[in-house]
């Protein structure tokens, strides 16, 4: 009789799927609202998120051509009273957390 030693492999669910952190979903929805002298933003909070940046320009373009105006927001909105009435703001926001920053959300255009 012949002996036969068999081996299983047995993989990890942590191998599999992965585990830890990772950085969270980007936000979504961003929406602006004028009030008198300001542009309120709000947005769809991200998955995983401990908070966000808020970032303007003064033309249409990519997150890194703009300005971060708020940063580690612990809630989905934010109150931009830095405006000037007659000129138009482009903002994006992205989620944050220990793991990193996520790409930004859609632009929106806020004029005051």
């Amino acid at each position: 009789m012949k002996n036969t030693i068999y081996m299983i492999l047995v993989a990890s669910a942590v191998a599999i799927f992965g585990c830890g952190s990772s950085t969270p979903d980007n936000p979504t929805a961003l929406s602006a609202t004028i009030g008198a002298g300001r542009v309120y933003l709000s947005w769809t909070p991200a998955l995983g998120a401990t908070g966000y940046n808020v970032y303007r320009g003064l033309a249409s373009g990519p997150v890194l051509a703009k300005t971060k105006i708020a940063s580690n927001l612990s809630e989905a909105l934010y109150s931009d009273v830095s405006v000037t009435v007659g000129t138009n703001y482009y903002y994006q926001v992205t989620a944050i957390n220990a793991t990193g920053e996520t790409a930004a959300s859609n632009e929106v255009i806020g004029a005051p």
